[in-house]
């Protein structure tokens, strides 16, 4: 039963991995898609509009631009917005990386020592390690 169990664990591990990759790259290319898209409708699109509308439609050009790329940021945003399932800020789920210590203190104020100033100009050294 219990080797079972571990036959299912073992297998099910890299399949949740390539679904997790598999996410990231649909992700991905959804993001591509619309930089292009976003690319060829503001240097393309908008210039030839821009050249063939008479001059009292050329605020189109400019209106253009700016609401696609008021869509294209906020797609952005909306693709990428901090949700608990975004495929980008998933962590790796090994049973194996456990961390046998806890660590306390790091270490970087290893050697520092505070300068404390009083009140006729001295400076008193009191170590840091407290």
């Amino acid at each position: 039963s219990g080797c079972i169990l571990c036959t299912n664990f073992v297998i099910s591990l890299p399949v949740s991995a390539a679904a997790m990759n598999l996410a990231k790259l649909k992700l991905f290319r959804h993001f591509y898609v619309m930089i292009v898209c976003y690319i060829y409708f503001t240097r393309i699109i908008a210039i030839l509009l821009k050249f063939t509308v008479p001059f009292q439609w050329q605020w189109m050009y400019n209106f253009l631009v700016e609401v696609s790329s008021l869509v294209f940021f906020v797609l952005t945003g909306f693709k990428f917005r901090p949700a608990s399932n975004n495929p980008y800020l998933q962590l790796p789920q090994d049973e194996d990386a456990t961390m046998d210590e806890v660590l306390t203190e790091s270490g970087m104020l290893a050697g520092v020592t505070k300068v404390k100033k009083t009140s006729n100009g001295r400076e008193q050294i009191r170590d840091s390690s407290v």
